[in-house]
């Protein structure tokens, strides 16, 4: 099995995601992530997923998503295919960042900065997230939250 992303570009109206979503748990496939928003114009939208599988089950999947009401256009693609970007939002111990200009901190933008903790913005590919949370202790980090990979095909 491979990580794979999958991109529907969708009418944008209510009920869309879950059919398209739905149709995933019916394959009993898992969602590793998932980033949906408008396109240029308002009326579609891109959902894209980072689904684990294997190619057949996934381009029969995206065949599948491709007849379900109100999916244009359905297109799986290896992470070498695509240009692909993740954001996060980490929460550090104030305590575990000796100075503000801690190496640790190379890469991230910081957005907020209390008494007790520090608040900083990474954006980058799936792995460079991996790697910069991976630089602190898991007690270091009070809260994290991720958007889920969105991406565009190379090209």
């Amino acid at each position: 099995m491979a990580l794979k992303i999958l991109s529907v570009l969708v009418e944008n109206k209510p009920g869309t995601l879950f059919r398209v979503t739905h149709m995933i748990r019916l394959m009993r496939l898992n969602i590793e992530g998932l980033t949906c928003g408008v396109t240029n114009g308002g009326d579609r939208s891109r959902i894209t997923m980072t689904v684990n599988g294997d190619d057949a089950t996934l381009d029969f999947l995206a065949k599948q998503l491709s007849k379900v009401i109100d999916v244009y256009e359905a297109q799986t693609y290896s992470p070498e295919e695509v240009t692909a970007r993740e954001l996060a939002l980490v929460k550090l111990n104030l305590s575990s960042v000796s100075h503000l200009d801690d190496k640790r901190l190379q890469g991230a933008r910081i957005v907020e900065t209390s008494d007790r903790s520090i608040t900083v913005e990474v954006i980058g590919t799936p792995s460079e997230i991996d790697r910069f949370i991976h630089r602190f202790d898991s007690s270091h980090i009070l809260e994290l939250a991720r958007t889920g990979t969105t991406a565009v095909p190379k090209g």
